[in-house]
């Protein structure tokens, strides 16, 4: 599928090349047509993804992320701020850092 997918973008850049150097109208609507084609290929591996992962068990994918180390859940008091309260440190303003 993937090459399918490779394929039929590379065919969809040539396709916008030769559109935009010769200002062909025909030749747009065949970029149009891969577009749309590409389209619905994601949509059909997406959902063909989403079945098998919801076939394969209920954990949800963050389930990795929201334990801490030794395995455990994480606790409130485990968590760090964003925000240094060190005088020296980053500044509270990200947009100054």
């Amino acid at each position: 599928m993937v090459r399918a997918v490779l394929w039929l973008a590379v065919a969809g850049l040539i396709a916008l090349v030769i559109a935009l150097v010769s200002g062909s109208t025909p030749m747009a609507v065949v970029v149009v047509a891969l577009a749309a084609a590409g389209i619905v290929l994601l949509l059909r591996d997406w959902r063909s993804d989403r079945a098998v992962d919801s076939d394969a068990g209920s954990e949800s994918p963050a389930a990795e992320f929201e334990t801490g180390a030794s395995g455990a859940p994480l606790s409130p008091d485990e968590f760090s701020p964003d925000i240094s309260t060190d005088p020296d440190g980053p500044s509270s303003d990200a947009r100054a850092d």
